[in-house]
C-alpha cells in the first residue's frame, strides 16, 4: 500500500489517498478498464480478476502517522489501481475506521460490485463513489474500453446493491467524434441516475477532463455547460448533482524534511498529475520550483499544459 496527497479534490476536499493495488513495474496502472481520459496515461496493465494484495503493519502505521500529520477530509482508495481488485479492502477499511474518525471514502469503476466478496468490502467504507461515464454498452465500450464480458447493465444493477452511501461520477467530454456530453446522451445518462436513485438514493458528481493525458486531442466541459447539465439532471431527477468548479486548493499545514518532500511529490504525481500550487499547497505552500526544476532536469517528472494551467506528472506513466 502506498499513501500519497492529500490531493485536492473537487469531490472530497482534502483527500489522503491510499493505492492498494500498485501497478506493476513499467505499469502506469492496473484496472479492468482504459478510458480515454484516463490521466495516468495509456500504458496499463488491462486485466479483470480481483485478488488479495496483503497490507502490511508496517504499511498501516506510515497511513496513521500520514492521518495525524495532516488530518484529511477523507482517506480515499484510489491510485494506480482500481481498489476493488484487492480483496482486502474491507479488512483495511475496518483497520482504518479503528485508527480515526475521518470517513473512508472509494473512487471505483464498478466492475467487480456484482462480486459478492468485493460488495461487502465497499459496504465497509463509508462513502463508494462508482463510475458510469456513457448510458449504452456501445457507448460504455467506446469511452471505458473495459475487458471483456463486463457488461454496463450488471454495473447499474450492482451499484443498487450496496448498503453504503454512493455517489454516481460521471466525466463529461468531447474527442473528435466521441463524446457524452450532447443533449441526447445527458437525456440517456438522466433515466439511469433515476433508475439507480429509485432503489438506491444517491448523489451524481459531474466531472470533466481537465487534467492532462496521453490521448492528445481530448476536450474539457465548460463549467457554464456543466452547471447547465447539473440543473438539467436535479431538475428531472431531484437528485443532489455536485458539477466541477476551479478552486483554489486548500492548504495542508505540514514541513516535510527534504528527503521526504521529493519522495512524496514523486509518488504523488505517479497516482495523479498536478499544478504546482496544489503540490505546494500539500506541504504549507512551500516554494517547490526549484526542486520540480531538479526532477524534470534528471527525467524524473515532466510537464505539460492543459486548460491554459500547467501540469506536472511522473515520467514513468509512458
Amino acid at each position: 500500500m502506498k499513501i500519497y496527497g492529500p490531493v485536492p479534490s473537487w469531490r472530497l476536499g482534502n483527500s489522503l489517498g491510499a493505492d492498494i493495488v500498485e501497478a506493476p513495474k513499467s505499469y502506469c496502472k492496473i484496472c479492468s478498464f482504459d478510458c480515454v481520459y484516463c490521466q495516468l496515461g495509456d500504458t496499463g496493465l488491462k486485466t479483470n480478476k480481483p485478488e488479495q494484495y496483503p497490507v502490511s503493519e508496517k504499511e498501516l502505521q506510515i497511513l496513521k502517522n500520514r492521518i495525524k500529520a495532516t488530518k484529511p477530509d477523507y482517506i480515499t482508495f484510489s491510485g494506480q489501481g482500481e481498489p476493488t481488485f484487492n480483496l482486502n479492502l474491507g479488512y483495511v477499511a475496518k483497520r482504518i475506521k479503528k485508527m480515526t474518525k475521518i470517513p473512508v471514502a472509494v473512487l471505483t469503476n464498478a466492475s467487480f460490485i456484482k462480486n459478492d466478496s468485493v460488495r461487502q468490502g465497499l459496504n465497509q467504507c463509508d462513502f463508494v463513489i462508482a463510475k458510469i461515464d456513457a448510458p449504452s454498452q456501445e457507448l460504455f465500450e467506446a469511452i471505458n474500453q473495459p475487458s471483456p464480458g463486463i457488461m454496463l447493465k450488471d454495473i447499474i444493477k450492482s451499484i443498487t446493491k450496496l448498503k453504503t452511501k454512493v455517489a454516481i461520477q460521471t466525466l463529461l467530454f468531447t474527442y473528435k467524434n466521441l463524446t457524452n456530453a450532447d443533449d441526447k446522451t445527458i437525456k440517456q445518462l438522466i433515466k439511469i441516475y433515476k433508475q439507480i436513485n429509485d432503489v438506491k438514493p444517491t448523489t451524481v458528481f459531474l466531472g470533466t477532463a481537465y487534467r492532462p493525458t496521453d490521448l492528445r486531442g481530448i476536450i474539457s466541459i465548460k463549467e457554464q455547460r456543466l452547471k447547465e447539465i447539473a440543473h438539467k439532471i436535479n431538475y428531472e431527477t431531484g437528485i443532489e448533482v455536485i458539477y466541477y468548479k476551479k478552486s483554489e486548493p486548500l492548504l495542508i499545514r505540514r514541513k516535510p524534511r527534504p528527503d521526504e518532500l521529493e519522495r512524496e511529490i514523486i509518488t504523488l504525481l505517479e497516482r495523479r498529475p498536478c499544478t504546482e500550487e496544489e503540490i505546494s499547497t500539500r506541504f504549507g505552500k512551500v516554494n517547490i520550483s526549484l526542486l520540480l526544476d531538479e526532477l524534470i532536469k534528471g527525467n524524473i517528472i515532466e510537464k505539460r499544459r492543459q486548460n491554459n494551467r500547467i501540469y506536472y506528472f511522473a515520467k514513468s506513466r509512458g
